[in-house]
């Protein structure tokens, strides 16, 4: 099993050096099918134990830019609350049509 000293080897700094989960997990020996999940399991791990690894649709990176890592954060929490928004709104939805089954 991988670990996140490895990752961190190959995870570069800087969003224009960002490197995709697929090219991560196999430098890590990782399965490549499906989403990587093993790889990405493993940054998520890395995540938690203090490890700034930032992600676009163009890959992942380390970052040490504050106004990034900001950037960043805002980004993660407007997608969290259009999620909560959506998820609501489906919710809401059902309860309409099924009064007799509501969803708590």
């Amino acid at each position: 099993m991988a670990t996140i000293n490895q990752l961190l080897s190959i995870i570069p700094y800087g969003k224009g050096n960002a490197i995709h989960a697929e090219e991560i997990a196999r430098q890590l020996q990782l399965p490549t099918g499906g989403n990587q999940v093993e790889a990405r399991e493993l940054i998520r791990d890395a995540i938690q134990n203090g490890h700034i690894i930032l992600s676009t649709n163009s890959g992942y990176w380390q970052s040490n830019d504050k106004q990034e890592v900001q950037n960043y954060i805002q980004s993660l929490n407007e997608r969290a609350k259009e999620i909560s928004d959506r998820s609501a709104a489906i919710k809401r939805a059902w309860n309409n049509a099924n009064p007799q089954n509501l969803i708590p």
